[in-house]
């Protein structure tokens, strides 16, 4: 895939063309956060078909969410080893769904806290270009309460997001 690199007058810093797409690269950089659901394996599926087409790096990304480490702790001692245990297990199988779709430019991260503010403060400070994820609920009460994951990364990421089903 041949490439051009041009500056942009307005910004000053260097943009990719790719005559692949025939554009400007608008994708560069694509963030999948990840819980290891059904969508969020179909959110990985449409990413990596997404990061192929435009030449666009891969992050994935799983939170382990400190809250609910917090109310299982008094259920199960070494809580937290085994939540990033299973964040890893879920990362480790996105990286083999996205390596069978072709994706080789990816990279994975696990942190732990807030999912919906981690989400957004991780793709603020890694400068993506979009942030894909599953759509999926929680419960009724804490969804009308605090609202889903994928609803307040909407609503307070600055760049494009893309919930899937």
């Amino acid at each position: 895939m041949a490439r051009t690199a041009m500056r942009s007058q307005k910004k000053g810093r260097l943009q990719n063309r790719s005559s692949y797409t025939g554009g400007w690269r608008l994708i560069q950089k694509i963030l999948v956060a990840t819980d290891g659901s059904d969508h969020a394996r179909k959110a990985i599926e449409i990413a990596s078909d997404i990061a192929l087409r435009y030449g666009a790096n891969l992050v994935l990304l799983h939170v382990v969410d400190v809250v609910t480490q917090r109310r299982m702790a008094a259920y199960m001692e070494d809580m937290e080893n085994y939540l990033s245990k299973v964040g890893e297990k879920i990362l480790r199988e996105a990286e083999e769904d996205a390596r069978k779709k072709g994706v080789r430019s990816m990279e994975s991260r696990l942190i732990e806290g807030d999912p919906a503010s981690k989400i957004v403060e991780f793709a603020r400070k890694s400068k993506v270009d979009v942030i894909i994820m599953g759509r999926r609920g929680t419960g009724l009460l804490e969804t009308l309460v605090l609202g889903s994951v994928s609803h307040r990364v909407c609503h307070l990421a600055k760049c494009t997001c893309m919930t899937v089903k």
